[in-house]
């Protein structure tokens, strides 16, 4: 379909276009909203090959996936744009003639863009454990979650990377379900002596699986199945081959600066720092007119919750203007 021109202010920019900004420019392209939507081409899933747990899509190539979403929006509705580039800067002030409580942003090239809303589908990013070879096996031999991935894997030995929480011993009950023949905790050094981690182990090796607290010097990638596996290298004594390992590296958010721009509430650190909600209902931040969706903001980072934000703050930025031009009318 060709495209009305482009307008001089957008009612909303969707920075982001994973699978939270494509459900929210698809909600803006239902209900006629002009929105321009920034992909940046980074994604904090490259290197998947199959994206799980999303209805008639599962199994699914993850960029398939996102070119099939844009493609349905840009060939049958008009009122919403797609542009490349990363966004650097974002404040809030007044544009256009009527003076619009509105946003202005910026791309890595200097373009400015203007808009009534913002919707922040930025998404996060993964801090890679300091190991050798680490890199080279994620995601192909190393995992964060065992329902998106643990399946394909199945019925092959498989490794419990750190035990930094007691979130781990979850893990091991997890795995248990793929038919290993056998559970391995590779601590990489002594595990934490603090009560909720030492209560977790406990449960950790009465569910069967075994320690090992050996430093680890490196991780080897074997080829492309889990068949294949990952070999781990130790400071002393054999090496160990896996099927896979299990670990979840700590996550920022890819626009931590867009975010300290607008002066956006985050939630602490140790709850995973994502952008607080202050209106659940429809996504709205600390700042009005800011709305967030997908892994920005929430602590469960699947493709469909993802999708389902999205959906939540197009709706919520949509029915603002909707209001504030109510109340103008009025």
């Amino acid at each position: 379909m060709a495209l009305r021109s482009r307008p001089q202010i957008f009612d909303i920019l969707i920075i982001g276009s994973g699978p939270a900004g494509l459900n929210a420019a698809l909600t803006c392209a239902r209900t006629r909203t002009k929105a321009l939507v920034f992909d940046s081409q980074a994604y904090r899933n490259e290197g998947v090959k199959h994206m799980h747990s999303v209805a008639s899509r599962d199994h699914f190539d993850p960029r398939e996936f996102g070119r099939i979403a844009r493609e349905q929006i840009e060939s049958r509705y008009d009122t919403v744009w797609f542009q490349q580039g990363t966004i650097t800067q974002a404040v809030k002030k007044s544009i256009g003639v009527e003076q619009y409580d509105g946003f202005e942003v910026q791309d890595s090239e200097g373009q400015a863009y203007a808009a009534k809303k913002l919707i922040l589908a930025t998404g996060s990013r993964d801090i890679l454990l300091d190991i050798e070879g680490y890199k080279e096996n994620w995601p192909e031999h190393i995992y964060q979650c065992l329902a998106c991935d643990g399946y394909e894997q199945r019925g092959t030995p498989v490794g419990i990377l750190t035990f930094e929480s007691p979130m781990y011993a979850h893990f091991v009950q997890m795995a248990m379900a793929f038919d290993p023949p056998s559970i391995t905790i590779y601590s990489n050094g002594p595990v934490s002596t603090a009560e909720p981690i030492q209560k977790a182990l406990k449960l950790a090796k009465a569910l069967g699986a075994t320690l090992d607290e050996r430093k680890i010097t490196r991780l080897v990638n074997n080829g492309p199945s889990h068949t294949d596996g990952v070999t781990v290298h130790f400071t002393d004594g054999e090496p160990a081959t896996l099927g896979f390992l299990v670990h979840k590296p700590a996550t920022v958010n890819r626009a931590q600066n867009l975010i300290d721009q607008l002066g956006i509430e985050t939630v602490d650190v140790a709850m995973g720092g994502h952008v607080k909600i202050a209106n659940p209902m429809f996504n709205e931040t600390s700042v009005r007119g800011v709305f967030a969706a997908g892994d920005t903001m929430v602590m469960m980072k699947q493709v469909a919750v993802a999708m389902s934000e999205g959906l939540k703050a197009a709706a919520g930025a949509g029915m603002q203007i909707a209001m504030e031009k109510s109340e103008a009318v009025v």
